[in-house]
């Protein structure tokens, strides 16, 4: 028994000092995409990805790397590497590798000299320690091509055969995170939230506490960069972009990178992890002539002022270095939405005072009244918070930032219809904050969306409605006309406007939207003042209408 014992005890340190050692990883030509590429074409420039990987050995070792190029092919000068012949065919460099487990990789760039014949050619990658050796052999197959494209602006003269010809063809902003630009957002126009606030705004939206990493590692937009790469280099870039000053140039805070670590250090090659007040990326050419990048800006909340600025866009690799600035804008736009906000509250307060006003309106206008004001907010919720809440989304995807146009002849047209028609037949005080009131209820219980935001929403359409019908006299007028309704028509339109307006503005303070002026003005214009008005003129027709069958 005690045997067996020792035997399986020594198999186990066999097997343990037999895996002691490393892993030799290449691929050529490489591509961050992870795309099979087998084959390099005349006047391109592809990296070669060499992944060393050491495990179980305790202490430092030195490890030397040594690539063997095919005749017609030069190794590229690299920082870190060094060509052992004038043709470049050889480069050698030495890595140092952490004790237990470590991990290092870098690329070399190589490029096919002219004239090269088609065929089939390999190259040797060695790892040499001094208690391993290791080594692969990459075959590829190499396709003349045309002579490269010249650049704009760009002449035969002033071409460097050792560089490469890509550069920036396009800088747009903001875009969402599949390319699509937002008609509603301005041009150019960054829309930071205003932290200050955060926790009150979560608890307002249902969202609870505050978690700073989610918001710190969320971007505050997307930017879609162009790349042109005439030569079809596979190339791996680095991606950079800050916030420069618009008259001296020099780089200010107010951009990050997510979730930035400094315990990475000495771990393989993955540019400066400890670089501040700049958004990084890797991006990858992958051989074609133009290709198309959607990138991640994040911003830093705590030190981000508002203002103009150059967004600067740097491109960079191996020695080679692109740059493009684009004008931009930093906006928080929290005063007006403060305003609104407190607005809101102002007309909660305003609602829970004159709350006690409601059972007297229901019996004012009996069990008649309120089975036809619960109908009618049945009505509203079924013929308009549905609708617009499941299809709402289907027609964003084809009319884009116009979609409320059309959803509004729901909530404009038809709930004022419905709202003028109920008032037309019960004629009271807090008949219409019942039926607003029953809707948001309807709409809670379906949806569950009881949260502080619906509710103060609902208030501030209940004040401002109800108090420009008790200022116009609707309430005492003995009859209602032609004319006084249509003049009631126009101010129930304009004070959905001016609602519109407040929940346009709350949305922005709470979800940290950004709506451009003419979209804002459009939209109340449109859904709030002629919508609402159509609406308010067809639900008195359509009052009338029920009056004299109810009268019946």
């Amino acid at each position: 028994m005690l045997s067996k014992v020792f035997i399986t005890l020594m198999l186990l340190c066999w097997c343990t000092t037999a895996s002691a050692g490393a892993t030799l990883q290449a691929i050529y030509p490489y591509s961050l995409e992870q795309n099979n590429i087998h084959q390099v074409e005349g006047g391109s420039t592809m990296p070669l990805y060499i992944n060393l990987t050491s495990y179980d050995v305790p202490k430092l070792q030195q490890a030397q790397i040594k690539v063997t190029l095919p005749q017609g092919f030069e190794a590229l000068a690299n920082h870190g590497w060094q060509l052992v012949d004038k043709h470049g065919q050889q480069a050698v460099t030495t890595w140092q590798l952490p004790g237990n487990y470590g991990q290092s990789f870098d690329l070399l760039y190589i490029k096919p000299v002219e004239e090269l014949k088609a065929g089939q050619y390999k190259i040797l990658v060695e790892a040499n320690s001094d208690t391993w050796q290791l080594q692969r052999e990459i075959s590829f197959s190499y396709v003349p091509n045309e002579k490269p494209v010249l650049a704009q602006g760009a002449s035969k003269a002033n071409i460097d055969k050792s560089q490469y010809n890509w550069y920036i063809q396009s800088v747009n902003l903001p875009v969402d995170a599949q390319g699509n630009k937002d008609d509603r957002a301005a041009a150019n126009v960054i829309y930071v939230r205003d932290t200050t606030l955060e926790g009150f705004r979560n608890r307002m939206i249902g969202d609870g506490a505050t978690n700073w990493s989610a918001v710190f590692n969320h971007p505050a937009t997307f930017v879609m960069l162009e790349m042109r790469n005439p030569q079809k280099d596979v190339r791996v870039l680095k991606f950079k972009a800050e916030l420069a000053d618009k008259h001296t140039g020099k780089s200010v805070p107010g951009l990050m990178t997510a979730g930035k670590v400094v315990d990475e250090e000495g771990h393989g090659w993955g540019g400066d992890a400890t670089g501040a007040n700049e958004t990084t990326a890797m991006i990858s050419l992958d051989g074609k002539k133009n290709q198309t990048f959607i990138l991640p800006l994040y911003v830093d909340y705590f030190t981000v002022l508002e203002g103009d600025y150059s967004l600067r866009i740097t491109v960079s690799g191996n020695g080679q270095e692109k740059i493009q600035e684009v004008p931009i804008a930093i906006a928080k736009k929290h005063n007006i939405g403060l305003v609104a906000v407190g607005f809101s509250f102002l007309c909660a307060l305003v609602a829970a005072a004159f709350s006690y006003r409601l059972p007297r309106c229901i019996k004012k206008i009996g069990a008649r009244g309120a089975i036809t004001v619960a109908l009618f907010a049945a009505l509203a919720f079924g013929g308009i918070t549905l609708p617009t809440t499941l299809l709402g989304d289907l027609l964003h995807v084809f009319l884009g930032p116009f979609s409320g146009l059309v959803t509004g002849i729901l909530s404009g047209v038809l709930q004022y219809l419905l709202i003028v028609s109920l008032l037309t037949l019960f004629r009271a005080p807090g008949v219409l904050a019942l039926m607003f009131f029953v809707k948001y209820m309807l709409s809670g219980l379906m949806f569950g969306h009881f949260t502080p935001l619906g509710a103060l929403s609902t208030c501030v359409s209940v004040v401002v409605l109800e108090s420009i019908l008790y200022l116009s006299g609707f309430y005492n007028v003995q009859q209602l006309n032609k004319r006084y309704m249509l003049f009631v028509a126009v101010l129930l339109g304009l004070a959905d406007a001016v609602v519109t307006f407040i929940n346009l503005e709350q949305m922005m303070f709470f979800y940290r939207l950004y709506y451009a002026d003419w979209y804002m003005a459009l939209y109340m214009l449109i859904n709030g003042l002629l919508y609402s008005s159509i609406g308010a003129w067809l639900g008195f027709k359509t009052g009338s209408k029920l009056q004299q069958v109810m009268g019946e």
